[in-house]
């Protein structure tokens, strides 16, 4: 029998082996994401309330609607907004804040609602592939899904959330997450401080409670009915002594009475506080709301009625039923666990196309070098990047020797820079103009002058980025000097630009580059029209004589201590033309950067890390624009009679 255990784990492993030895199918898994995503997306929606704003997602006909226990307040009137524009009435129902459960129903009569099925989370398994889809909101996603993948990294046993690597970010509450059969598997719950900690609530909690959720009303367990006594076991196991009764309680109004003794419900004997509990579920269950019990006070045996029918649970909701389908076992893809590996081949041959450029910021007294990724562009020496990261002296290293580049172009509303290297360049990206925005779902390689660079998907169709929070950020706290004198420093924070300037408590700013300084408001209105990284000269009238400091600004920091925010993102990092939207983990100084799909096209260049899950690429027509731009100065001065032939890049 031992021998035969032993060959069965030995069969078993060496399946094991051969099915997550498999090669690995980029283009076949892109192929099956993108179908889900086309699948699924129709049914996943916006939630608006007076005061909130959060997601779900459809599934059935009949209008419910799965969201986040934090989100829902039973009761609350809704509008539900669907992909295709189409918005809807709709109410709060169940909510359990405690299992961050939660169901919305559409009361709009609705014939052709869009809806996705419910899954299975007891059977998940590690490294299996997931698709997050909600509407966070905000920058582009407002009227748009954002989809994200990754893979499950946490099962959902022993009533743990689901823990996968689809990033989540504020807004994201209540969206769903789907496996590759576009099924429900999970819903946004929350997230931890780590990339990996991508919360869900696992799709079977909602499933153990469709009747209470089903129920207009918050709840934190399944329906019950309890006596409302507080009680103890008998160590003759002969029923339930009553220490307490709850005031207007079903015990109470059955004329139950402290030390009274319970010793049988409908003919069941009641030895112990686990039976009579399990006693009151199964009466619950099949709706009886007459009990009868028997009570044993002092000497004295007693039959009492105990009316639950105020007290009933709701009416038992069964579960939406879908078209059959067979479905297969769940399987990982062991890969998952490190995608760049897997698109090494293809990302070394792509990885020319970028370099590392150096730059200085700030005063002499306080030189910071900052190094960031630049976009060589083939068979020209000219080279693209991130115009707030490239500072003065700009330089590169060509074979081993470190080269000065050339500024020749800065564009501060893309925050693109355009500079010139001293030989042409033999690999790069070709700015062809293209034709179509990339579809969501589809792999991006972004690679790195070191390393296995970046892997990612497309979220959302392309668009404006709004400019939010990209002004410098100068950490003072300023007040009108005098009559209208100058801003004088009330406050100067130890982490600002100002205090690296060294600027201190009671200086006076008298004028910012060619702006006259005269109140604290025309200094506030200065800064929120400067972007972070750029060095302003300011005037400063200190204890003895005014002095002329450089300061050069820092990313504005954000006030929230969300676990979302806690991490580096660019200071410049919205305000753009258009944008692409990407999942990449991208960190902030590998912007400028090139990015690619499978087939090795170029789509754009990486310009900013907006938020935890949000990565922005400038797509190939607005770069190509830029550079065009150049280009076509270029020819009018060569037709003029002057002699510049490049244009002077602006004053920082």
């Amino acid at each position: 029998m031992h021998t035969l255990r032993v060959i069965l784990a030995i069969l078993c492993f060496s399946l094991w082996v051969q099915e997550t030895s498999a090669e690995f199918d980029a283009t076949q898994l892109q192929t099956s994401i993108q179908k889900t995503i086309d699948a699924v997306k129709p049914a996943v929606v916006a939630i608006r309330g007076s005061r909130s704003r959060f997601s779900g997602v459809i599934v059935s006909p009949d209008g419910h609607v799965l969201s986040a226990g934090h989100a829902v307040n039973p009761g609350t009137r809704y509008q539900v907004i669907l992909p295709d524009g189409r918005r809807f009435s709709a109410r709060g129902k169940g909510s359990n804040p405690q299992a961050d459960c939660a169901l919305v129903q559409i009361t709009s009569k609705v014939e052709d609602l869009p809806f996705v099925q419910i899954g299975d989370s007891s059977d998940l398994v590690t490294n299996q592939p997931c698709i997050g889809i909600s509407f966070p909101g905000g920058q582009g996603t407002s009227e748009q899904p954002a989809v994200r993948f990754g893979r499950i990294v946490r099962g959902s046993r022993r009533g743990r959330m689901l823990q996968s690597t689809a990033l989540m970010e504020p807004g994201d509450s209540g969206g769903a997450l789907f496996d590759l059969d576009g099924r429900v598997i999970g819903i946004h719950s929350r997230i931890g401080r780590s990339m990996t900690q991508n919360f869900e609530v696992p799709i079977n909690v909602y499933k153990s409670y469709w009747t209470e959720l089903n129920d207009e009303r918050s709840f934190t367990r399944e329906a019950r009915l309890t006596l409302g006594i507080q009680g103890r076991e008998r160590e003759d196991s002969q029923g339930i002594t009553i220490e307490k009764v709850v005031e207007d309680s079903v015990a109470d109004q059955s004329g139950l009475k402290d030390n009274d003794i319970i010793t049988e419900i409908n003919g069941t004997k009641t030895p112990t506080l686990t039976e009579l509990r399990e006693i009151l579920a199964n009466a619950a269950k099949k709706r009886l709301d007459k009990l009868t019990l028997a009570v044993k006070r002092q000497d004295e045996d007693l039959s009492l009625d105990a009316d639950f029918s105020k007290a009933l649970p709701p009416p038992k909701v069964e579960l939406p039923t879908y078209e059959k389908t067979d479905f297969k076992e769940p399987k990982p893809i062991r890969q998952l666990a490190n995608l760049p590996r897997e698109f090494s081949d293809l990302e070394s041959k792509l990885d020319d196309a970028c370099i590392e450029i150096s730059s200085q910021f700030g005063s002499k007294s306080a030189v910071e070098t900052l190094k960031i990724t630049g976009t060589r562009i083939k068979d020209t020496a000219f080279i693209l990047s991130k115009n707030s990261m490239v500072g003065e002296n700009p330089s590169a290293n060509y074979n081993g020797k470190k080269r000065s580049l050339e500024v020749l172009q800065r564009d501060t509303v893309n925050d693109l820079v355009l500079l010139e290297a001293p030989q042409t360049n033999d690999q790069g990206i070709e700015l062809t103009p293209s034709n179509d925005d990339p579809p969501a779902g589809i792999f991006l390689i972004a690679p790195a002058t070191d390393g296995a660079g970046q892997v990612s998907i497309v979220s959302a169709n392309t668009f404006r980025s709004r400019k939010e929070m990209s002004r410098g950020f100068l950490g003072v706290v300023p007040a009108t000097f005098g009559k209208q004198e100058g801003a004088v420093l009330n406050e100067v924070r130890p982490d600002g630009a100002a205090k690296k300037a060294g600027l201190k408590v009671g200086d006076v700013v008298t004028k910012m580059n060619d702006t006259e300084i005269k109140t604290q408001t025309v200094m506030r209105e200065f800064l929120a029209k400067v972007a972070p990284r750029v060095t302003i000269v300011a005037i400063v009238q200190g204890d003895v004589e005014a002095l002329e400091k450089g300061i050069t600004l820092g990313a504005f920091p954000s006030q929230s201590r969300h676990a979302a925010d806690l991490m580096d993102k660019s200071g410049r990092r919205d305000g753009f033309s258009e944008v692409l939207l990407h999942d990449a983990d991208l960190q902030p100084e590998k912007c400028g950067g090139p990015i690619f799909d499978l087939s090795g096209n170029f789509l754009g260049m990486n310009i900013a890390r907006n938020s935890r899950v949000r990565s922005y690429a400038l797509p190939i027509d607005v770069l190509k624009a830029f550079v065009d731009s150049h280009d076509s100065q270029d020819t009018d001065a060569s037709d003029s009679t002057t002699s510049e032939s490049k244009p002077s890049p602006p004053s920082k």
